[in-house]
């Protein structure tokens, strides 16, 4: 329909005709030229308006139904999009308040750590735009494991490990004499002389200050020996007080001194260095065994595995006296081992199974760690070199050697508002924060 159609016909319509104009047939003078009146018939002219109308109304309609229609729609969604904008700003927001909460809530904090892999419900303080959001915050397993170059030979009963530094991991095999450092830098073995006899269960080997590592012949001997890095050579110092068994293990404290589990019994010893010679200290709260390991984390303090139990037991040089600590997250066996640093933080492998553990020291409390590339066993050790950083072997006669790398803590959150639901992951290292992604639907 054109437009110059459309303008004839609102003319037309336009025209106002009375009722009596219709009804009477009355000539009307229009104009008068040379002394004549010219008339024009008005009756041609009735009827003509309303088949215009009515095509008006229909043009009308034609145009008023659509727009109608868009004006409702529009109405619609903006009540939708309203809707929407605000179940997504409170689900916003209650993901910006898990975020506070882990930041400045340590006991919301420490119950999403201690419950790796578990969400945990945090409750939202009131509402907003009329929702109450929802919100589960999940603490993730930390660090990474790399595999690294393998052991020379296998690792077995009385495998044990010593970092001295200088970018050298000590190892003794077990279940022989074998004996050698691996290179960090080069992710390379190298092979060393060997130990006076074969190494057996509850074998231990630990760095003792200076160029010296101290080791323990383990399988039902006394033997205890010194080796020196500098001159790559053993010899043979005081022998332990009994026979060493089971869960045997050696601890370095400074000063000279070595402290020991002889293995199957309650007994504690300690070394001393410069009169060569040991002294009996403190019984530990039980019998130790399997998995059974000391570690040293600076001052007068000493922690321990019992082995085969799930016991953990925290020793005071000074006031020569042993403590029940938090319990382990499950029972540790062969393989069991502690490793520190530096920090707050002490590592630990269960034994007999992949877990990994990490145990905080200012709050008694163990956290689920990455588990191991596989299951380690009897002759299994750990070692840290750094804060961050760490080795293992695998033991059970492999010869699988792993490096760990602590990832700072991670957790995903998740926040629902009516049917917008926001899934976000964030690191927090120190105070600073890192978000790893932020997604709706």
């Amino acid at each position: 329909m054109s437009m110059k159609f459309l303008r004839q016909v609102f003319s037309r319509s336009s025209r106002r005709i009375s009722v009596s104009e219709k009804s009477t047939r009355k000539v009307q003078p229009v104009r008068e030229t040379s002394g004549r009146r010219s008339y024009i018939d008005c009756q041609s002219e009735a009827g003509k308006s309303l088949p215009a109308a009515l095509i008006t109304l229909a043009v009308g309609s034609l145009l008023l139904t659509p727009f109608l229609s868009f004006v409702s729609s529009r109405s619609l969604g903006s009540r939708g999009a309203e809707t929407a904008f605000n179940t997504q700003y409170a689900s916003d927001a209650g993901v910006e308040y898990a975020i506070w909460s882990l930041l400045n809530d340590p006991t919301f904090r420490a119950q999403a750590d201690v419950n790796v892999s578990i969400p945990q419900t945090l409750a939202f303080p009131g509402t907003l735009n009329g929702y109450s959001p929802a919100i589960t915050v999940t603490a993730l397993p930390l660090g990474s494991w790399t595999v690294r170059q393998s052991t020379l030979v296998d690792v077995d009963s009385g495998g044990a490990l010593a970092y001295p530094g200088a970018n050298r991991v000590y190892i003794l095999n077990g279940g022989g004499r074998s004996f050698g450092y691996y290179n960090i830098t080069n992710d390379s073995w190298v092979s060393l002389a060997n130990a006076p006899f074969d190494v057996l269960q509850g074998g231990a080997l630990v760095y003792g200050g200076g160029d010296f590592l101290y080791a323990l012949e383990g399988g039902n001997s006394a033997g205890f020996w010194r080796y020196n890095t500098n001159t790559n050579n053993w010899i043979a110092m005081a022998d332990s007080p009994s026979k060493i068994k089971q869960g045997g293990d050696l601890v370095y404290t400074g000063g000279g001194k070595v402290f020991a589990f002889l293995g199957n019994s309650d007994e504690f010893w300690m070394y001393s260095a410069g009169d060569d010679d040991w002294t009996r200290q403190a019984d530990a709260p039980n019998k130790v065994s399997f998995g059974s390991d000391l570690v040293y984390t600076g001052g007068n303090n000493i922690y321990a595995f019992g082995g085969n139990s799930s016991a953990f037991w925290h020793y005071d040089i000074d006031n020569d006296s042993w403590s029940t600590k938090q319990n382990t997250p499950a029972k540790v066996s062969s393989g069991g081992g502690l490793a520190y640093h530096s920090g707050s933080y002490i590592y630990g492998m269960e034994g007999g199974s992949n877990a990994f553990w990490r145990y905080t020291i200012s709050s008694d409390s163990w956290t689920v760690l990455t588990p191991a590339p596989a299951k380690v066993s009897q002759g299994s050790d750990l070692i840290f070199t750094s804060a961050t950083t760490g080795f293992a072997t695998r033991g059970s006669k492999s010869t699988e050697f792993w490096e760990f790398e602590v990832t700072p803590p991670r957790y995903d959150v998740q926040a629902v508002s009516g049917s917008v639901t926001i899934d976000a992951r964030i690191e927090i290292n120190g105070n600073p924060i890192s978000i790893l992604f932020w997604d709706f639907n």
